[in-house]
């Protein structure tokens, strides 16, 4: 039988003191938060809350029901003069098994800080707060409708506590974005279709998809009409500064799966005039025109010749001309975001180095990259106005999952905004964070996150809990919070943990990335080994105490590495690939995985050799490693049947293995209790296959209550026995 242990100390609900108060400059300034109570009543959440305890234990490693119950903000966003900053916190709601959002905002004047008056919305938010442009107190918010449940927009005036519902749209409302003048907005949905009302009558073909259009919401008239009927999938649109036109990416309905084929159009919005701008059979991401209109600028994960599979790019296109301009060629940087300064002279942009993300300026005539922030940090989320220069940065470390901050474009005023886990210190012991180097087989530079056991004392070697990314085009950061990974619990139960950043990742150049061209177990599997070896060779790592973990393309790194080698004790594989051909057909993505084995596999005279000799299912024969798989039920991405194949497999080589299939559960858990449990049963796994004590899962106090049985059910259990 397994025992279970009430969580002792973990984090409140919220916090009591949610937010410090400060003085901040107006432009950067907050104050203390007033809560948008996602059940509809007025009030502050901070006025439901017990206040904090006078005397705090001594701080103790954080445990796994705490880490769950981290809130998290995001959802970033500010007024245009900045007195008002709104987010949004999901906090873990036990007894729903779910994450709930709710909205917060802060408002200061140019000396003090005072609560916003915000009471409840009534009901979740759907978005973030879309701030009215001008000194206006009002923000557009998506809601759902309570008759048909579809997202619908909101306008809630700061200054009456007004909340009013705009739209009652036959569809969910999507790309939700003010006009500049504030006159109304614009937005996105399904076409409304002549035969609207036969759709329960109908199968739809496989694969298909209904067209999108663009439609404007008159805030005078409330009227609401089409602008730019799609013919096809509409990816998105951005406005431009001066309300004159819209820059609409859109891909057509004879393949809909094909997000190559998405292309950029032009529209006036005055005539509904629309121009084609590109015709390049590659995606541009987050498409924006300068604030000139001369020009635009994207995203596109290619090289300045168009060629696929390359570093996400930052490109700019002057109207007009054939070729766009690869702005930033000689770089290691993958461009997450960016947005236009006031003047179209220069792009901010956030820039992925590997290990860190930063805030960074081009000037567009020299192509010069500056630099803003540094530091051991990852920018989870960014707002920025080109007319007041403000930024706002929500930035994670060892130490927080991510605390808002407001940055002026000298890159020296950075104040506080919002500090959700100012008193961590109080109540946990973190774990540090350092950054390791070593050399690849071939003699390649490579680095990785090095977390250190809490209580860590040189010169003692311990268990080391190896953990690869997903992707694989990304990188493991500083900051790394993630429930698939819960690396300060790890630390917290005496393991060392590893993030390597192998080949095939991002923020290290192009050449870097498409190492997995042609042959995706080329050299990432011998990075992560090399690496394992070297923080043995430091004394940090104990040989004969090796984990390995990941989720994603990090269970592709899982699964090949246990087919590989038994030198790891113990290992959880989560959504990871057992055959690549299956996976080819059955995945919802397929494109960026063609270059990886040099084609399609039902093409003529197909690489199928190469599909099946980096298919770990061929060679789970050799798995000796006790391994845990992991599967959503409804994973799209990577479904099922390749935790189920892989498993069947491993566990008839008589080798210990256990399949969890989280029920409804899309590619990643969202659900508290599996968040726990997998954490929980990894924790055990890894105990028991390492020899250590037996591990006492951490559960919330909710899980020892006595469920209620009404009348019926007594009988029922009466009859029983």
């Amino acid at each position: 039988m397994i025992n279970h242990k009430r969580s002792g100390t973990r984090l409140p609900k919220a916090y009591s003191n949610l937010v410090t108060a400060a003085l901040i400059a107006c432009l950067l300034s907050a104050a203390p938060v007033l809560a948008q109570d996602a059940g509809g009543d007025t009030g502050s959440v901070l006025e439901e809350l017990p206040t904090a305890p006078q005397s705090l234990p001594d701080p103790q490693p954080i445990n796994p029901v705490a880490f769950v119950e981290i809130p998290r903000a995001l959802g970033l966003s500010a007024s245009d003069d900045g007195r008002f900053v709104s987010y949004l916190v999901a906090t873990t709601d036990w007894e729903e098994n779910e994450r709930r959002d709710r909205l917060y905002v802060r408002q200061c004047n140019t000396s003090t800080c005072v609560d916003a008056p915000t009471p409840g919305i009534g009901g979740e938010p759907k978005s973030e707060a879309i701030w009215r442009p001008g000194e206006v107190n009002e923000f557009l918010i998506l809601l759902d409708d309570k008759k048909t449940k579809n997202q619908q927009v909101n306008l809630y005036d700061m200054t009456s506590s007004e909340l009013r519902q705009l739209t009652r749209h036959h569809d969910d409302v999507e790309d939700l974005e003010w006009l500049p003048d504030g006159s109304g907005f614009l937005f996105s949905s399904d076409t409304l279709q002549d035969n609207e009302l036969s759709r329960k009558w109908r199968i739809e073909a496989f694969g298909s998809s209904a067209s999108d259009t663009i439609y404007r919401h008159d805030l005078a008239s409330g009227e609401t009409d089409p602008i730019f009927p799609g013919a096809g999938v509409i990816e998105g649109f951005s406005i431009a500064a001066d309300g004159a036109s819209i820059i609409v990416r859109q891909r057509g309905l004879e393949n809909p799966e094909d997000r190559n084929a998405a292309e950029l159009w032009l529209v006036d919005l005055a005539d509904g005039k629309s121009e084609r701008l590109t015709n390049n059979r590659y995606r541009e991401i987050a498409p924006q025109l300068s604030p000139d209109n001369t020009r635009f600028a994207y995203i596109a994960t290619v090289n300045e010749d168009g060629e696929a599979y390359y570093e996400d790019n930052l490109f700019v296109h002057i109207i007009g001309e054939d070729k766009p301009r690869l702005l930033i060629p000689d770089e290691p940087l993958e461009v997450l975001e960016f947005r236009w300064d006031a003047s179209s002279e220069g792009l901010w942009l956030l820039g992925n180095s590997g290990l860190r993300t930063q805030l960074y300026f081009v000037t567009l005539e020299t192509g010069k990259l500056r630099a803003v922030t540094e530091g051991d940090h990852a920018i989870r989320d960014w707002h920025f106005d080109s007319r007041t220069s403000g930024h706002f940065l929500q930035i994670a470390s060892a130490t927080s999952p991510g605390d808002i901050v407001g940055l002026k474009d000298d890159g020296e005023t950075m104040q506080p905004i919002v500090d959700l886990y100012a008193d961590w210190s109080e109540r946990f012991r973190l774990p540090d964070q350092e950054a390791f180097a070593w050399r690849g087989e071939d003699g390649q530079a490579l680095e990785g996150l090095l977390v250190y056991p809490v209580g860590y004392k040189q010169g003692e070697a311990y268990p080391l809990v190896t953990i690869t990314h997903g992707g694989p085009r990304s990188s493991a950061q500083f900051g790394s919070w993630s429930t698939s990974r819960y690396v300060s619990v790890l630390a917290g139960q005496g393991y060392a943990v590893f993030l390597p950043n192998h080949r095939g990742g991002t923020g290290y150049g192009d050449a870097f990335m498409r190492d997995m061209v042609g042959n995706y177990f080329r050299n990432a599997h011998k990075d992560v080994l090399t690496g394992i070896d070297a923080l043995i060779a430091a004394g940090i790592a104990d040989p004969d105490k090796l984990i390995k973990m990941g989720w994603s393309a990090g269970g592709h790194m899982t699964n090949k590495l246990v087919t590989l080698t038994p030198r790891f004790r113990a290992a959880s594989s989560g959504a990871g690939v057992a055959d690549w051909v299956s996976l080819y057909g059955e995945s919802d993505r397929r494109a960026g995985r063609t270059p990886w084995f040099g084609g399609t596999p039902w093409e003529r005279d197909a690489p199928i050799r190469s599909y099946r000799s980096q298919s770990p299912i061929f060679d789970a024969w050799r798995v000796t490693t006790p391994t845990l798989f992991w599967n959503g039920g409804n994973d799209r991405r990577v479904p099922p049947t390749q935790a189920i194949m892989i498993h069947r497999a491993v566990r008839d080589t008589g080798t210990p293995t256990a399949l969890y299939l989280g029920r409804n559960e899309p590619h990643n858990f969202r659900r508290p209790s599996n968040i726990l449990f997998k954490i929980n049963r990894e924790l055990a796994w890894y105990a028991e296959h390492l020899g250590r004590d037996e591990y006492v899962p951490d559960l919330p106090d909710i899980a020892f209550a006595q469920p209620e049985m009404d009348e019926e059910s007594e009988t029922e259990e009466a009859a029983d026995q």
